[in-house]
């Protein structure tokens, strides 16, 4: 019993030795750093606290976001604390200490005491998963390591329920939690003529392991309409036009590839750690490194079949299989220096252990540094928005009606403290902007929502853009908005930051009826503003219904025009990628009617054809110019 009392002591005291390591950090690093896509989640813990629902904009029954337990967790416990990103924080640093101790617990026995605590330590000091500080993403592979140890302590059932809450923590949990069910069956079925319930491993695990899975699908159903997050569809559809949170057209490959070089120019000693990982092939596992080891592979290998645009935090579940075969190599190395009776082998092995540890502080000096001064775009250092976005969230929560739409590129800092119905034109938040952007259209966003307000970034000496479309140069664009405010931080490579507010009156769009060929895309449906232009001009919006009835060429050019207009006034010339264009969609249009137009009604011409031309022009509606005041 002393032993035993003994024995749960010391492991607190680890416990309590990690999370005090990983405070430590986050008060003398990471207290400032904050990752803009985890204010999405905490804005839906907010609404959710409120008693709003699990939602981002109040009234869109739209999951958005991968985290839905997450965001309930930081909404119950915002009533403890009520800042968010402190709570945030907190939540992570605690996970990442919980996950260091189940680092060095998951570890084979046979290890030494030092090699395992080593690898714990490890994990804690892995700035991959500081740098997802605030978002899930430490919490969720901290409940999976937690999952992998209560199996390994044969407490299915806990096993079962933790990964199950992994999986509504982030849906990348559900890889995990089907390959400690594959191990568990297989142990069954090797046990099926030894023992009396070889069934119960499995049982126990599948059902309460489905039990929150279950009541979360039947609930998300009845509120959304699908259990599923529209995020999955948002990531894909940036990939298909290159936007990634690591640069333009990264897969997932190119994403590791990136990370490890910046680790190395970061401190070449990462090479030791390097080393390490593959001495820690040649060492034997035990059944819970196979599990945790293969699921970091097996991650690595789902997010580059299903193709979507990668982002830092995606490679976090490799830290805890690669930490452990870095402990598996220094492991083996000793043993084999210790067969070859080299006495010195303990102060060897304890010197090779050093060098990733530098290379982690070395790691963390420079993220300090760069929270401070700031410095270019780097894939493993911190990108300093924080101060710009906050103002310009703050600015539109005090000076725009609080009915007011605002569209912005990045939905995270900014919608949190703008307290505004937000649009994106990356499709985080409106899954038939996601659609768009999987046509590779990203204009009709913009005249599409017409939002109230606007909040682009000007990178420094560059031309005003929307993606890779130059905005400033777009008439509807500026016939219909002028910039009120900018905000600008020293510290923020891309910045600054300029709300434009829209100057015009937003009317309803009207319907014409029509029915069209265009080759093999037929025009079913063309809306226009419902008001007349003025003869001494405006602006207007055209929407155009389409319906695919046949093969398209690759590229596909479409523009709409008024007929016998002075100067044709073209709208946004849209070339696109047709590739994965099928069944009705819309495409919408904005152009500019001069000064000087004499009233009466004109013709709405539509060039379809592809890019380069010959194209097919026909009049598909009309629009009035009545006489101005």
């Amino acid at each position: 019993m002393v032993k035993q009392f003994s024995s749960r002591n010391r492991q607190l005291v680890l416990l309590v030795g990690y999370l005090l390591v990983g405070i430590l950090i986050l008060l003398a690093v990471m207290s400032e750093f904050r990752l803009d896509d985890s204010f999405i989640t905490y804005r839906y813990a907010r609404n959710f606290a409120q008693g709003i629902g699990l939602v981002y904009n109040p009234g869109d029954n739209v999951l958005s976001t991968t985290a839905p337990l997450y965001a309930m967790l930081l909404g119950v416990l915002s009533f403890v604390i009520p800042d968010f990103h402190l709570l945030g924080s907190l939540i992570g640093t605690i996970s990442i200490g919980l996950g260091g101790w189940l680092t060095y617990s998951l570890l084979p026995r046979r290890m030494s005491e030092p090699i395992r605590l080593w690898g714990g330590l490890v994990y804690v000091l892995s700035s991959p998963l500081w740098l997802a500080l605030g978002m899930e993403t430490a919490f969720w592979i901290m409940l999976v390591l937690a999952a992998v140890w209560s199996v390994q302590e044969k407490r299915w059932a806990s096993g079962g329920l933790l990964v199950g809450i992994a999986a509504l923590s982030r849906p990348d949990a559900a890889l995990p939690a089907g390959l400690l069910g594959l191990m568990l069956t297989i142990n069954a079925v090797n046990q099926l003529s030894t023992t009396g319930r070889w069934w119960k491993p499995v049982v126990y695990y599948a059902i309460v392991g489905a039990i929150p899975l279950v009541l979360f699908g039947i609930w998300a159903y009845a509120t959304y309409g699908s259990p599923f997050p529209v995020t999955l569809s948002a990531k894909s559809a940036q990939a298909v036009l290159g936007i990634t949170g690591m640069g333009v057209d990264v897969n997932t490959w190119e994403g590791l590839r990136l990370i490890l070089r910046s680790l190395m120019l970061q401190s070449p000693l990462y090479i030791a750690l390097a080393l390490l990982v593959l001495f820690g092939f040649a060492n034997s596992f035990n059944s819970s490194m196979v599990i945790v080891v293969a699921w970091g592979a097996l991650h690595l290998l789902a997010y580059v079949l299903l193709k979507v645009a990668p982002y830092r935090w995606y490679y976090a579940p490799l830290v805890p299989g690669a930490v452990m075969l870095a402990t598996s190599g220094l492991d083996y190395l000793f043993k084999r220096l210790s067969l070859r009776q080299i006495q010195a082998a303990p102060v060897l092995v304890g010197a090779i252990a050093v060098f990733p540890l530098i290379a982690q502080v070395t790691s963390f000096n420079l993220i300090s540094q760069r929270i401070q001064a700031g410095g270019p775009v780097d894939v493993m250092l911190p990108i300093v928005d924080w101060q710009a976005y906050r103002e310009t969230g703050e600015w539109l929560d005090k000076n725009t009606p609080t009915d007011a739409t605002v569209g912005v590129a990045e939905v995270g800092q900014i919608g949190f403290y703008a307290r505004r119905y937000m649009t994106d034109y990356l499709g985080l938040l409106q899954p038939d902007v996601a659609a768009g952007l999987k046509r590779d259209d990203f204009y009709s966003w913009l005249v599409g929502y017409a939002p109230d307000f606007l909040v682009f970034q000007r990178f420094r000496g560059a031309a005003l853009v929307l993606y890779n479309y130059v905005i400033q140069d777009d008439a509807w664009f500026n016939a219909n908005y002028q910039p009120v405010a900018e905000f600008d931080d020293s510290r923020y490579s891309s910045g600054p930051v300029t709300i434009f507010k829209r100057i015009t009156p937003k009317p309803p769009i009207t319907a014409q009826p029509v029915k069209l060929e265009f080759g093999n895309l037929r025009l079913v449906g063309v809306s226009t503003d419902a008001n007349a232009i003025p003869t001494n001009g405006g602006s207007v919006r055209v929407r155009l219904d389409w319906e695919v009835i046949g093969l398209l060429p690759d590229e596909l050019h479409i523009a709409v025009k008024g007929l016998a207009m002075a100067g044709g006034n073209p709208s946004f010339d849209g070339d696109y990628h047709t590739p994965n264009w099928h069944g009705r969609f819309s495409t919408w249009h904005g152009f500019v009617v001069p000064n000087g137009v004499t009233p009466g009604e004109y013709t709405l011409l539509v060039a379809v054809g592809p890019k380069g031309g010959p194209y097919q022009e026909q009049g598909v509606g009309t629009l009035q110019v009545a006489r101005g005041p």
